[in-house]
């Protein structure tokens, strides 16, 4: 079948039996020398091809390659940054991109369009987490202000204290000091002066108070000698500094021991040194709070001081004023009744504890009763106004100290706290011993609320060590002015009968 095909189509394969059987059909194909030569080639040997390609197979151009990428990378990511929106279209010099790159510093900004007159922003180097000022962690920060607070508001409170303690004189004496001021004094000289004599403690703070109040330019300083007090404060000072103060005349005052308040009252003003008003408003209004023994006084009342105003001898100015007349007496008193003194209060308090207890109360009760140095001044004025002389203010201290111990006896029954009360009367009757009054020891157990009069030394030594007695009574001889003591009630009696 396959002959007669081909047979049947002869005009199919004549074009390619023509082909095979033409001149030039069967040659072979070389290379064409003449267009090798003309081209500047030349045929390459076999050593030269195989140098070539173990020169191909060698890792050189690999290196070659990865160097290249390298430096290509930056340089992408640079033209990545400028966002161009058509790359083709805005072809961007890669060598200039290169040298921009490598002189880039990491904290500056690129700028999404150049514009030449903008000022360079700069990128803030990102703060770690948890740290605040200075990098110091946020916690350490807190401990570190909360520190400089607390010292800062320490050393501001001292020195306001110190400052005020000095304008205002606490806790200094009453000594009288002299000083001149001369023409030629200026603020700085006064002020140097005024510390010098020990009035004042810091120079500069005076003299920041005076030109403050203008006391060098109203003329509030004049010149001359003055007579000032350690107790003066800052505008006591400059008073007592003015050219208008006359020279004070002084007089000698003379308080008696067991002079009440009403009474010293009454002769200072008899003297001209002070009113009576003054005195008494002064002691409602003022703290006095230099003077520790005065802790646990009820302040606010004109006999507020009732007890601790100490009896003797002063030298007042006439006009002067209440301020100076108390802390001169006020100074007295803690003179006298000194530390040492004080320590006599433990001894009796262990004295009385054991009296009490052989009375049979009970710890409890001697606990609540120990003797305070206020209760010791109360003692000591009625000692002193009970007794006809000093000899017996020991035994009268015995007598208020044995009932105080005793519950036979639970009222002192002492005259001289009802006089008080009632302003001074001293012919007392029956209907006065009913009074109803926290002095009227007739009704009243224990102590009076207050002294009843201003104590000497020797009444308050004699409260603090009373005679070890069993006396319990005692009543006036008026024939030789002097007191007979009793330890019963029918021995007391029986002398009160003798005397009619």
């Amino acid at each position: 079948m396959a002959n007669d095909k081909f047979t049947e189509q002869p005009e199919e394969s004549e074009w390619f039996d023509g082909l095979l059987t033409a001149p030039d059909a069967g040659q072979e194909i070389g290379p064409d020398e003449h267009a090798v030569s003309s081209a500047g080639l030349t045929d390459i040997s076999d050593i030269e091809l195989e140098k070539i390609m173990q020169e191909a197979l060698s890792d050189e151009w690999l290196e070659d390659a990865i160097q290249q990428e390298a430096v290509q990378e930056p340089i992408l990511d640079v033209i990545q940054d400028q966002e161009y929106s058509d790359f083709s279209e805005d072809p961007v010099n890669i060598v200039q991109i290169e040298e921009e790159a490598e002189q880039e510093e990491p904290e500056e900004e690129v700028d999404e369009e150049e514009d030449p007159d903008a000022p360079v922003r700069k990128v803030r180097p990102k703060r770690k987490k948890g740290y605040g000022l200075f990098a110091i962690p946020h916690l350490l920060s807190m401990v570190i202000w909360f520190a400089l607070v607390v010292v800062i508001g320490t050393s501001m409170g001292r020195l306001l204290w110190v400052c005020a303690s000095d304008v205002l004189a606490f806790g200094r004496g009453d000594a009288e000091v002299t000083i001149t001021i001369t023409e030629s004094d200026d603020l700085d000289s006064i002020a140097n002066k005024l510390y010098n004599a020990e009035l004042i403690k810091y120079p500069q703070l005076f003299k920041f108070y005076a030109e403050l109040t203008n006391a060098m330019e109203d003329g509030s300083i004049g010149v001359g000698e003055f007579t000032l007090y350690m107790s003066y404060d800052y505008h006591a000072l400059v008073n007592g500094l003015s050219p208008h103060v006359a020279k004070k005349e002084e007089i000698e005052v003379m308080i008696p021991e067991g002079y009440s308040c009403a009474q010293i009252f009454a002769l200072l003003e008899e003297k001209g040194i002070c009113t009576v008003e003054e005195m008494e408003e002064y002691a409602c209004t003022s703290k006095f709070e230099s003077y520790k023994f005065l802790d646990g006084v009820e302040r606010g009342t004109k006999y507020c001081l009732e007890g601790f105003l100490f009896p003797d001898t002063y030298k007042f100015y006439i006009n002067d004023n209440p301020r100076n007349i108390y802390h001169k007496m006020l100074s007295r008193f803690e003179d006298q009744f000194d530390a040492e003194l004080q320590e006599h209060i433990i001894t009796l308090n262990l004295r009385l504890s054991e009296m009490m207890r052989r009375q049979g109360y009970s710890q409890e009760y001697i606990d609540a009763h120990q003797m305070s140095l206020r209760d010791v001044v109360i003692v000591a004025s009625m000692i002193e106004k009970e007794s006809a002389h000093s000899g017996e203010n020991y035994n009268i201290s015995s007598v208020i100290y044995n009932r105080l111990s005793n519950p036979e006896y639970p009222y002192l029954n002492i005259d001289a706290t009802l006089v008080y009360a009632l302003g001074g009367k001293s012919d007392l009757t029956a209907a006065d011993k009913e009074l109803d009054s926290p002095y009227n020891t007739y009704k009243y157990p224990g102590l009076t609320p207050t002294p009843i009069s201003n104590p000497g030394l020797s009444s308050i030594m004699a409260a603090l060590s009373p005679a070890d007695t069993k006396f319990y009574f005692y009543a006036l001889n008026p024939s030789i002015n002097e007191h007979h003591f009793s330890e019963t009630y029918q021995q007391h009696q029986e002398f009160l009968e003798s005397l009619r």
